[in-house]
């Protein structure tokens, strides 16, 4: 019956304004057809269901309930609430909703002075103020991203899809049911539920995150919800998730390049200390560390990777399937290879064991902005003399003395050429003194071992910029924003570039407080 749902979705959009064929869909069928396409994620097949069922049929509590669902799954979050305050009024109405009715009130309440932003099928919505600035970029990723794992996971979505970007943590938990507590221990910042993308602002994190490849990860959760009729267990969701969140700007699907992850998977496994698989459930996000959590996502993306390259997208697509049927996943995935899933789990450890010792690198911490500064941050440096440098070297910069702080950099850079935070303030004290060609290295080094590090992107850009090496400036500074929109820097060195959107990021540029090149 749920996989008839994903059917009378096409039929029912194809005529809005009449009813369906009773011969395509039987009077009984509708709200089970309506729950259905709940579950697939779709809001709107669900929408035209409860109008066809209200011409000639009562409003009984259980119709109610999937009022206020559809409504909610539609973006329609104040009639929503008028819906739950309803069913808390009329003493006659067995209310099923549980939390979620919570859930749905803080929504509205949270959102109802967002803006809204809205092109073609994609509907951005954001707080006031500076997270204006990510819309652009959002849509022009989502497009992409819309258009890349449609053709790989051979599903596309009827409804509109609808990003919503919160400004901080706490407001990603009041309309999500994550702990900020979960947010702050593994890193979380974002998730796909209930037909809809949310993230937290780039702006929530102390130096960003990979924002638009998090996006292309939620949209690969809400294809997966309808392509498995929200069936595939967090493991198997995780891991497509993660191999896939980068294969918007690329031929293929790919695996981000991320030395940390891969020491964190290497020693697990040369340890024998691999999670099991099962243990994922109910979310990655609710383990205990951020360690724990990029360990998981390291062994699910890398069994997906092993997966994919065997047995291609078609084999995925079969696999969900079956799925979607009801076969548990990893029958299904066994199934499609035809040998046991033991013998599919044993040839990816055994892939996994004749993989090269990664490049050297810890995990950087996610802070929450608000809760760190760049003391923090100096902490965190494992080696005391540098730390020491360091220490010396900030004082300096902030009493206006770049060039007395660019020698303690250079002694702390010396001591420990591998850490990125040295690598950093020692780059950013070469660019400000007129060095922009000795900043290259330590910061190459950094991003082989760091590839998301926001400070070194933006250092990185500048000094390409300060070179001449114009291609190589608009790359590093496009990779920065893709991490820290909120960082001016990439922006002002766009606007001196020629790139079609110049006058665009000018106008970024002296917003958010930078000094043009």
């Amino acid at each position: 019956m749920k996989r008839v749902a994903l059917f009378a979705a096409s039929v029912l959009l194809a005529s809005l304004s009449r009813p369906v064929p009773a011969e395509k869909v039987k009077r009984s069928d509708v709200l089970e057809l309506l729950e259905a396409s709940l579950t697939a994620g779709e809001g709107v097949p669900a929408q035209v269901l409860l109008r066809q069922y209200l011409v000639d049929s009562p409003r009984s509590s259980r119709v109610v309930e999937l009022e206020v669902l559809t409504e909610f799954y539609t973006g329609n979050y104040e009639a929503a609430a008028k819906g739950i305050a309803e069913l808390r009024a009329n003493p006659g109405y067995a209310a099923n909703l549980g939390s979620l009715a919570d859930v749905i009130i803080d929504t509205y309440e949270t959102t109802k002075n967002f803006e809204t932003f809205r092109l073609d099928n994609i509907e951005v919505r954001y707080a006031p103020g500076n997270d204006e600035i990510l819309v652009p970029y959002a849509v022009d990723a989502l497009k992409a991203v819309g258009e890349a794992l449609e053709a790989e996971l051979g599903v596309k979505m009827v409804s509109p899809i609808r990003l919503e970007i919160y400004p901080d943590a706490d407001s990603l938990s009041r309309v999500s049911t994550l702990p900020v507590e979960a947010i702050r221990n593994t890193g979380t910042i974002a998730l796909c539920k209930w037909g809809r993308l949310m993230i937290a602002s780039p702006a929530a994190l102390m130096h960003g995150y990979p924002w638009l490849d998090t996006i292309s990860h939620e949209y690969v959760h809400l294809l997966l919800t309808k392509a498995s009729l929200d069936q595939a267990p967090v493991w198997l969701q995780e891991g497509l998730a993660k191999f896939l969140e980068t294969r918007w700007r690329r031929d293929e699907p790919t695996l981000r390049h991320d030395p940390a992850s891969a020491q964190l998977l290497f020693e697990a496994m040369e340890a024998d200390e691999l999670l099991g698989f099962d243990q994922l459930h109910p979310s990655i996000a609710l383990l205990p560390s951020q360690k724990a959590a990029s360990l998981a996502f390291a062994q699910v993306s890398s069994f997906m990777e092993t997966y994919y390259a065997e047995y291609g997208r078609e084999g995925v697509q079969q696999a969900l399937y079956l799925i979607s049927e009801g076969e548990d996943a990893k029958k299904a995935l066994a199934s499609v290879a035809g040998v046991p899933w033991k013998s599919l789990e044993a040839r990816w450890k055994k892939a996994l064991s004749k993989l090269p010792k990664p490049l050297p690198a810890r995990l950087l911490p996610r802070r929450l902005s608000g809760e760190a500064t760049e003391q923090d941050e100096l902490a965190s440096v494992e080696l005391d003399r540098a730390r020491n440098y360091l220490r010396l070297g900030d004082l300096l910069w902030t009493r206006a003395r770049p060039a007395a702080a660019s020698i303690e950099y250079a002694k702390a850079h010396k001591a420990a050429p591998a850490d990125p935070v040295v690598a950093s303030r020692y780059a950013r004290s070469a660019i400000a003194g007129g060095r922009p060609k000795d900043a290259v290295a330590p910061l190459m080094l950094t991003l082989d071992r760091y590839p998301t590090h926001a400070p070194a992107l933006s250092s990185l850009a500048t000094a390409m910029f300060r070179m001449s090496k114009r291609g190589l400036a608009k790359e590093a500074a496009d990779r920065a924003i893709a991490h820290n929109p909120f960082d001016p820097q990439p922006h002002c060195i766009l606007s001196k570039l020629g790139v079609p959107q110049a006058d665009h990021e000018a106008t970024l540029c002296s917003r958010l407080g930078g000094i043009r090149e």
